[in-house]
């Protein structure tokens, strides 16, 4: 979709975390993340081209966390 915006964090993110409430979703090895402005929802492409749609962070009780990947 032309009117997605996408930001590449392969290489930069090890794998991101989704929390909600104590349920945890993983995504490793995450390659983009792509929304639409001012939209409660974003998707994630992983190394293995799997797409997860998940809610944006604040919403449904999200936290979102992170870890960078090490730069040798």
């Amino acid at each position: 979709m032309a009117d997605l915006k996408k930001i590449d964090v392969k290489g930069v993110e090890e794998w991101r975390e989704y929390d909600f409430d104590g349920r945890v979703y993983r995504i490793d090895s995450p390659v983009s993340v792509e929304f639409r402005e001012g939209s409660t929802t974003h998707r994630v492409t992983d190394a293995a081209g799997i797409v997860h749609c998940v809610p944006a962070p604040g919403q449904q009780g999200c936290v979102l966390r992170w870890k960078g990947a090490v730069i040798a």
